[in-house]
């Protein structure tokens, strides 16, 4: 019995080793504003990490690791109507999987938990599934991705290594739809099935991570080094069919659709996206070059392609051990950091370098220039997790990873 006894404590022990708990706040808002891009404010619904944040659209993105025990903690702070969250794709139970009639509603003020361990690695979407037409459109979206136990470095256990880690998400926007005669729609507080009358669908905005037009020149970006394994994961939360069209010279191949590895790859420079689909495409470039990656938006009713939307890519020159001589020399200290960071370009004269920083969703944050060797960057406004620090001069081009603690 006591042989047992240690037996069982050790498998415990080892468990916890392996499979870590994480805790996941998300808090549920009706009250965020968002800029389109012609100037225009729509009101949206959406989620936050904590109080002090007005909804983004879209959504923070959820990050896990392949085997976690995953709790989130919904708390909707929202008035009106009941929210839930949807893993779509996830394999969950039934009574965690937030289809509100199956599982359960969270009101104004309530905490709603879903548990689950965490599935294969792989790119997954949630939403809110209480009148999801109407509560995704408002916003109520993001992506989750989940990453293999021998790191965010790998597309898969055993799959392969990734240098570069960039999410393109696909949605649309109907104004009339987010005026408050339709956010604002009634709700039986006696039952968990809604029936309300909507609008068509005629959206005006078409959006990548959450932009659109002249939102995403400089914002939205996708970059890289020759030879480099550079994934992109696309994802459609929207109510159009997306066509992405990516440049030749990315060499690009899918080679995992929502969130399974292909048993036999598909090399293609286009790839059909269709509502709540996602795919992963590994890209490795042979040279450098600067392009775009186009998305088309398509009408699934008539079948007609009303709107493009463009993403650039700068792919620059392979740093190897014959090149590194003629690259500019940086550092960045500390690597992680939480508060300032040094950036050192140790051959600079008086020649200008741009600088971007750029989130694991491609977001351009912030755009500045260097005109001396040394500057101290202020990085505590940032979250935790990993950036790249993408430098131009002339026609020399680098980037650097680092990680915000």
């Amino acid at each position: 019995m006591k042989l047992l006894t240690i037996h069982i404590a050790c498998f415990l022990i080892l468990s916890l080793d392996v499979y870590s708990q994480q805790v996941r706040q998300i808090i549920g808002r009706n009250v965020g504003w968002k800029t389109l891009s012609d100037g225009n404010n729509v009101r949206v619904f959406g989620f936050a990490d904590n109080l002090s944040q007005y909804p983004d659209v879209p959504g923070p993105t959820l990050e896990f690791t392949e085997g976690d025990s995953v709790i989130i903690d919904f708390w909707n702070i929202s008035q009106g109507a009941p929210h839930t969250i949807h893993l779509h794709g996830l394999d969950v139970n039934q009574e965690n999987d937030g289809v509100p009639h199956l599982s359960f509603e969270v009101h104004h003020m309530e905490h709603g938990f879903y548990r689950f361990r965490a599935p294969a690695a792989g790119t997954y979407l949630y939403h809110c599934h209480v009148v999801s037409s109407i509560h995704v459109q408002a916003g109520m979206y993001g992506l989750i991705v989940i990453h293999p136990p021998s790191g965010e470095n790998y597309s898969w256990e055993g799959g392969y290594e990734i240098h570069r880690d960039h999410r393109l998400f696909m949605s649309e926007i109907d104004t009339v739809w987010h005026n408050d005669t339709v956010l604002l729609h009634e709700y039986d507080t006696t039952s968990s099935m809604h029936h309300v009358k909507i609008p068509i669908y005629d959206p005006q905005h078409f959006l990548v991570n959450g932009l659109g037009q002249s939102q995403l020149i400089d914002s939205v970006i996708v970059t890289g080094q020759v030879d480099e394994n550079i994934y992109v994961r696309l994802a459609n939360i929207g109510y159009y069919k997306n066509i992405v069209v990516l440049p030749s010279g990315l060499n690009a191949r899918i080679v995992s659709s929502d969130g399974r590895p292909l048993s036999t790859e598909i090399e293609t420079d286009s790839v059909v996206v269709y509502p709540g689909e996602r795919f992963g495409v590994l890209c490795q470039a042979s040279e450098e070059f600067e392009s775009e990656i186009s998305v088309v938006y398509s009408n699934l009713n008539t079948g007609v392609s009303v709107a493009t939307e463009v993403v650039e890519v700068d792919i620059s020159g392979f740093l190897g051990i014959d090149d590194s001589e003629h690259q500019p020399e940086v550092r960045i200290s500390p690597n992680p950091a939480d508060d300032f960071v040094t950036i050192d370009v140790l051959d600079q004269e008086n020649d200008e370098v741009l600088v971007k920083l750029i989130d694991p969703n491609s977001r351009v944050l912030d755009v500045f220039q260097i005109t001396q060797k040394r500057t101290r960057y202020d990085v505590s406004y940032l979250p935790s997790g990993t950036f790249f620090f993408y430098f131009s001069r002339g026609e020399e081009k680098w980037t650097l990873k680092w990680v915000k603690k």
